[in-house]
């Protein structure tokens, strides 16, 4: 029999370290309570759609773990896991000031399994090895349906602040850089100022380049867009890159 200083830790069903900074597990149940203090999460990401239970969210204010709520229906016969929802959890999981982060749905299995699918799409794992992970936690019943999301899910969407991103190899960038998931599947840097400053419009006069603004030519401001928030920003950038690259 456990003494008072022995206390009984027992981990959730499913329970693993992802990555640095990222674990997932199935739903925690109060018997978990004593296993997730010594985690010292700062957040837990949860992908269930019902209303997160009293006895839960009340552990979660008393040791101060912050609360991210992404719920999303499973992939069944078809797939139903909207990407908006997933992006937003990737971007709440590129934070390094939401880690230790812990993620979960009711099982640990499904929901969880294509998230951490699409961790691993940033990572560079090789489809054979998301899949085989996958695979193993959501033993014995894996769904085709989730292979398929895991497999079509696009990363440029996912956007993700330099500045806090976690010490994981995949994800240095230079200071001063928007990191954003591009068409060819990796995360890149675009070196863009937000806002960029006013320019002149260059215009071609008698077959010379003049600026407008200089002398008796009349000051044009660009027509830039002053950005509040980076989602916007990126993906504005995402269509002016792709748009070079027709």
């Amino acid at each position: 029999m456990a003494t008072e200083e022995e206390e009984i830790l027992n981990p959730m069903e499913n329970f693993s370290l992802v990555v640095k900074g990222v674990y997932r597990s199935a739903f925690p149940k109060k018997k978990n309570f004593s296993f997730l203090k010594r985690l010292k999460l700062k957040s837990i990401l949860t992908l269930i759609l019902e209303d997160y239970p009293e006895q839960n969210q009340k552990f979660l204010d008393e040791n101060g773990i912050h609360l991210f709520q992404f719920g999303v229906a499973g992939n069944k016969d078809v797939v139903d896991i909207p990407e908006n929802v997933i992006y937003e959890a990737l971007s709440v999981i590129l934070d390094k000031r939401n880690h230790p982060l812990l993620i979960h749905c009711n099982k640990g299995k499904h929901r969880t399994g294509c998230l951490v699918g699409c961790i691993r799409k940033i990572q560079h794992w090789s489809f054979t090895s998301i899949f085989e992970e996958y695979r193993r936690f959501s033993h014995p019943k894996s769904r085709t349906m989730d292979q398929q999301f895991i497999e079509l899910f696009e990363l440029r969407n996912v956007v993700a602040d330099p500045m806090w991103l976690p010490e994981w190899p995949e994800v240095q960038w230079n200071e001063g850089m928007i990191a954003t998931m591009l068409v060819d599947g990796g995360i890149k840097g675009l070196a863009r100022v937000m806002p960029r400053k006013p320019v002149y419009q260059v215009e071609d006069i008698g077959g010379e380049s003049v600026e407008s603004g200089l002398n008796e030519y009349e000051e044009r401001e660009s027509t830039e867009k002053v950005y509040d928030d980076v989602h916007a920003f990126v993906r504005d950038i995402q269509l002016e890159f792709l748009a070079e690259r027709e």
